[in-house]
């Protein structure tokens, strides 16, 4: 049999499931809604048909629903004796639109009675619409399946199950409408010119969205809800210039470690960029206090973010701490130095929810105040970014501490390691980075602050003008 019907799996809120077709002519396979949707409980699938005497919430009877199964059934034998070569997805889902619109003319009977002939051809039209959408559901109706399988098959972050829900809505903007089969090479690029130009996200920001819009449709098509092969070859150039690694120098971790955050209220006289003098008001120095300490703990352990807000006390053992990371899932054993000790000693007779071994604030305000603290410490050098917004490129400097984010921490960590001759391959032992590729930027920094260091050297020592 050329068209075999199943129940979809996922039951909505009324109890009733789509019913729906699975086409497999000369090899091209289809698999779509037909129109109705059932209660799992009558559907006869040995008999490929609904109880005769049932009738759904649309008021559709089992009759009803059985005559479009043959008529679907029918149809598709017929049409493969016409054939002289392999069809396509499109030729399948044209002809099954054919017979959908054709088994609706029960419709213009509902309306013999309506003398305007306008009115009822566009309640046919409207009619044939709503058939159409229950035939191709929306690309955007897919997501949700899709989130919650991806988030079992490989045990997400939350940050990237934030990351994927920012994808969710996004496409929600773009369009809840249009079927998987939009996004060919057209499609496709369509989404990405409404990244670029209607959200105004930078390149480096559309190139992440398009990966997850790919993943999305690859596991679509890996799970025969479309035929989507363009996905495989259309490659948008995204320009992402890299960025400059933003890390702290070991003079201005220990600024910051030492920092003394004064009482709410006070106004500090600071020094912008160029030289001129600003005040600021501090505000909320508990918090501030709290994200120095938190920061530092990750500078003087290589810990992200997400390890160290996961920290336990149990996890801390005999000057050492044993965790397993969120990200990589990598066991890894870190000694502690005594300025990481000093932190955790601070915090040791707080109770944390939990039995966290230290106070955590969320990623999002740990940032912000991050960037307040550092501020106040007059980490303010100035860093050049070159980016591609709109297709356009665009050159900023910023102050240091505008850039300084919680995963600086870790770099901070990094740079200072290879800065004083420890070997990448150790370094990797702390961070648990799973290969050489991910360290070359903080090598090639490292590299050349010794360079720097030499010339400092023979230019103090006469050698060189």
């Amino acid at each position: 049999m050329k068209a075999r019907f199943n129940v979809k799996p996922d039951v909505y809120k009324t109890g009733e499931a789509s019913l729906r077709v699975s086409v497999n002519i000369r090899g091209t396979r289809l698999m779509k809604n037909i129109g109705f949707t059932i209660d799992p409980a009558m559907w006869n699938a040995e008999k490929q048909e609904v109880k005769k005497s049932y009738k759904n919430l649309a008021g559709y009877t089992g009759a009803e629903i059985n005559s479009r199964i043959s008529k679907i059934t029918e149809h598709f034998a017929s049409y493969e004796l016409t054939l002289s070569e392999q069809p396509t997805v499109k030729d399948l889902e044209t002809e099954l639109k054919k017979v959908i619109y054709g088994s609706d003319v029960h419709l213009a009977s509902l309306h013999k009675g309506d003398k305007d002939m306008d009115s009822l051809k566009q309640k046919t039209e409207q009619a044939k619409e709503e058939a159409l959408e229950k035939l191709a559901p929306s690309a955007y109706s897919y997501v949700d399946e899709y989130l919650k399988a991806r988030a079992r098959e490989v045990s997400w972050t939350i940050e990237t199950a934030k990351a994927n829900k920012t994808f969710k809505n996004q496409l929600g903007k773009f369009n809840k409408t249009v079927p998987l089969s939009y996004f060919n090479q057209e499609g496709l690029a369509a989404y990405v010119d409404f990244l670029r130009f209607t959200l105004e996200l930078e390149d480096s920001s559309v190139r992440k969205q398009y990966k997850n819009l790919a993943a999305f449709l690859n596991w679509c098509n890996a799970h025969g809800y479309a035929h989507l092969p363009d996905v495989a070859t259309y490659h948008p150039v995204f320009k992402v210039p890299a960025k400059p690694v933003i890390f702290l120098t070991h003079e201005e971790l220990l600024k910051l470690y030492n920092y003394e955050v004064p009482k709410s209220g006070e106004k500090v006289t600071l020094k912008d960029m160029s030289g001129r003098e600003y005040e600021k008001t501090v505000q909320e120095p508990g918090a501030l206090a709290k994200t120095r300490d938190l920061f530092c703990f990750c500078a003087f352990t290589s810990l992200r973010y997400s390890d160290m807000a996961n920290l336990h006390r149990y996890d801390v053992q005999d000057g050492a701490i044993s965790v397993v990371t969120q990200k990589t899932s990598a066991r890894l054993q870190i000694k502690l130095n005594s300025y990481a000790q000093a932190i955790l000693d601070k915090y040791k007779d707080q109770f944390f929810p939990g039995d966290l071994a230290l106070p955590v604030i969320s990623n999002q305000k740990m940032n912000q105040y991050l960037k307040e603290i550092c501020e106040l410490c007059g980490f303010n050098e100035p860093i050049h970014i070159t980016g591609f917004r709109k297709g356009r490129r665009y050159d900023i400097t910023v102050p240091k501490y505008s850039e300084i984010s919680t995963h600086c921490g870790r770099k901070t960590f990094i740079c200072f390691m290879l800065s004083i001759g420890i070997a990448p391959q150790v370094v990797m032992k702390f961070t648990g980075h799973a290969d050489y590729k991910s360290m070359k930027p903080y090598i090639d920094i490292a590299e050349k602050a010794k360079t720097d260091a030499m010339d400092a050297m023979e230019k103090a020592l006469g050698g060189k003008k």
